[in-house]
């Protein structure tokens, strides 16, 4: 079975992190762009350091959790001291921690999601995420099979130089010309 040669792309959108777009430059690279405010990214990833096999995990932040945790408790603290003060500064710090307790629990909920990862294949560490609900399913599913193709493709052509370095070598006659102890 043969990958198609065109390149498919997959786009995720994050409000917090920016955008990212994944190319499938065949048969030998994906093109990473990267967008957030105020920068962007390019990375090309040659194919034949991807493992074929991607790996599926949920991930669930414990950091953000205790932060809007946190953040939330003193929301609710800075907002009980407004009520019984009857401060308008009381107010105005307690709508600031709660927007920021929001935005802490977005980042929460962000992070709780199942990835798709691609792993080195020599070093065996997370190399490349993909969010497997941004844009459908569906889209990414399709992209993630296009990919594991196209990179068992790009190890199967690379990996037959590498056999026949591999090879062993039969033992040869030792030259009549040439003394045996050298």
């Amino acid at each position: 079975m043969q990958a198609t040669s065109n390149y498919q792309t997959l786009k995720q959108r994050h409000l917090l992190f920016g955008s990212r777009e994944f190319v499938i430059k065949a048969p030998d690279s994906l093109l990473v762009k990267e967008r957030s405010l105020g920068r962007v990214h390019e990375t090309q990833i040659p194919l034949s350091v991807l493992d074929p096999a991607p790996t599926y995990s949920s991930s669930f932040s414990i950091k953000w959790l205790f932060h809007s945790l946190f953040v939330g408790a003193l929301t609710g603290f800075v907002l009980y001291w407004a009520v019984t003060k009857n401060m308008l500064a009381l107010y105005i710090l307690a709508a600031i921690l709660a927007g920021t307790t929001l935005v802490l629990a977005y980042r929460f909920f962000l992070y709780t999601t199942r990835l798709i990862i691609f792993r080195h294949l020599h070093t065996r560490e997370n190399f490349l995420y993909i969010w497997q609900n941004r844009p459908k399913r569906k889209k990414v599913q399709e992209f993630v099979q296009a990919l594991s193709l196209l990179i068992k493709e790009q190890q199967a052509t690379q990996s037959l130089p590498t056999q026949l370095l591999d090879a062993p070598i039969k033992p040869t006659n030792p030259s009549p010309v040439l003394p045996a102890d050298i």
